[in-house]
């Protein structure tokens, strides 16, 4: 069974989201049922360090918000939601999800449409009773006309709130929007065999789509058909022409990032997809440093809530296995991922950055060393040691990554990082070759989990005069009519 998804109105799970999720559900003849929950509660349960009335990006230092905020206004223009937020936003919700879960499943969908609409479109007051049952009367559910006002004292309605939203902190979700599959078998960090499995954030909807995809037609996820083009794109077809006449993808990274690693395992499929006309630039920065210059914590997953840290070491661990999935299809990378936290962490990477830019072609060699083979890289004896391994002269190389000219374009990279409103790694820049010179695509875009949308900037989308809905593959579309 399928529960997507688990709404609030205080933080955008959104129109076209809500949509979204049924056009899922259609695609793979999943029962779909909308369960509200109380974000708030949530918040204030788990110890989110924005607490109960506020929103997570209240903590974000000053880039990072920035970077957030432009990506949020990105996929909206992506998805086209529309979207008109009213100054009094985080009004309190209560008696909107109270009505959700006084209606019946069937008719909770076109109830939580009309009710998106009004808060984040129309500015509807959604504190106001009178105004809920008008926004019921309006969506056109039959029970509208059998509510009245005393459907927001109802204690069963309340109760069932209560419970909905003890039970998906119970299975784990920081936020809102969730998706729990009832179905889903899998195996947890510590080898125990779980059943049932929750996913949270509109942009892990691949996920979903992916699991349900492998429990209807009985096979593991490598198996599933087309896995790739789950994750939406504007641009399915690439216009060679315009990648012909020059693209440029800038990669900041460092090798202390879990994440950054993910993104590096992908540029192979980035060279592959592009051919030639995609020119990849390598920017090794010193992440610790930048992180103290715009006041982010220096290990971010350890100031994060309990809830939030559990989920992200799910989340990390998802996606080994999808790009595995799509290597398997369609040989991405030229090897699996073997992803494995290190032992000793956080890793201290400015000597491996530093021979990253003495030499790129060890890069390779010390992403594996970190993030597969459990290595100690902080250790300039295990460094050494595995360069000769590899074939390279260490003693060499180690000579010349201490050399001040390579200390300060290592400086020098990470300013230009800051400079350019970077909040962590990896982060990409996409710039097309003009008459003019290099035009940049949309700014920075930031996390691997984004490649979907790098691969639409390298394509030519641009958030100005996209005009185009991102989707899933056509393939996953018309399979869907068969099912």
């Amino acid at each position: 069974m399928y529960k997507p998804p688990l709404p609030s109105f205080r933080y955008l799970s959104g129109n076209r989201t809500s949509t979204r999720v049924e056009a899922l559900a259609s695609r793979v003849n999943a029962d779909l049922i909308w369960t509200p929950v109380l974000l708030g509660a949530i918040y204030r349960l788990t110890a989110a360090p924005q607490g109960a009335a506020g929103s997570a990006s209240d903590v974000f230092n000053p880039a990072k918000k920035k970077i957030s905020s432009a990506s949020f206004a990105r996929t909206i223009n992506r998805y086209q939601i529309p979207y008109n937020p009213s100054s009094t936003h985080l009004r309190k919700t209560t008696a909107a999800l109270r009505l959700l879960h006084h209606v019946s499943n069937h008719e909770r969908a076109a109830l939580t449409h009309a009710l998106y609409k009004a808060y984040w479109v129309d500015e509807a007051d959604i504190t106001d009773h009178k105004v809920l049952l008008d926004i019921a009367r309006k969506s056109g559910i039959a029970s509208a006309g059998n509510l009245g006002e005393d459907v927001f004292r109802d204690e069963e309605d309340r109760k069932r709130l209560e419970r909905a939203t003890d039970d998906v902190i119970k299975r784990g979700s920081p936020g809102v929007p969730a998706f729990w599959i009832e179905d889903e078998v899998w195996t947890d960090g510590k080898g125990q065999r779980r059943q049932g499995r929750l996913y949270w954030g509109q942009d892990r909807m691949l996920f979903v789509e992916a699991q349900l995809r492998a429990l209807q037609l009985r096979v593991p996820l490598e198996k599933v058909p087309s896995i790739s083009t789950l994750h939406p794109r504007c641009v399915w077809n690439v216009p060679q022409h315009l990648v012909n006449q020059g693209v440029k993808l800038e990669f900041w990274y460092d090798f202390s990032s879990p994440w950054a690693f993910l993104g590096w395992t992908q540029l192979e499929s980035f060279k592959k997809t592009f051919s030639s006309g995609l020119q990849i630039e390598m920017k090794p920065i010193l992440l610790g440093a930048l992180f103290r210059e715009i006041g982010a914590p220096n290990a971010p997953m350890l100031a994060l809530s309990e809830q939030k840290r559990n989920y992200a070491n799910l989340d990390i661990a998802d996606w080994p296995r999808l790009w595995n999935a799509v290597n398997a299809q369609e040989q991405t990378m030229d090897k699996p991922i073997e992803y494995r936290f290190p032992d000793k962490f956080p890793i201290r990477s400015p000597t491996l950055l530093r021979c990253a830019i003495v030499d790129p072609s060890c890069i390779p060699v010390l992403y594996r060393a970190c993030w597969e083979r459990n290595l100690d890289m902080s250790d300039e004896k295990v460094l050494a040691k595995t360069l000769s391994e590899a074939g390279f002269n260490a003693t060499e190389l180690l000579t010349k990554a201490s050399t001040q000219s390579v200390k300060d374009t290592l400086r020098a990279n990470t300013q230009e990082a800051k400079d350019n409103g970077l909040c962590g790694v990896p982060s990409y820049r996409v710039s097309h070759r003009t008459t003019d010179g290099w035009k940049v695509n949309n700014g920075i875009v930031w996390g691997q989990d984004e490649s979907n949308v790098v691969k639409d900037l390298i394509s030519g989308w641009d958030a100005e005069t996209g005009g185009v809905v991102a989707d899933v593959g056509v393939e996953h579309q018309r399979e869907a009519s068969k099912l």
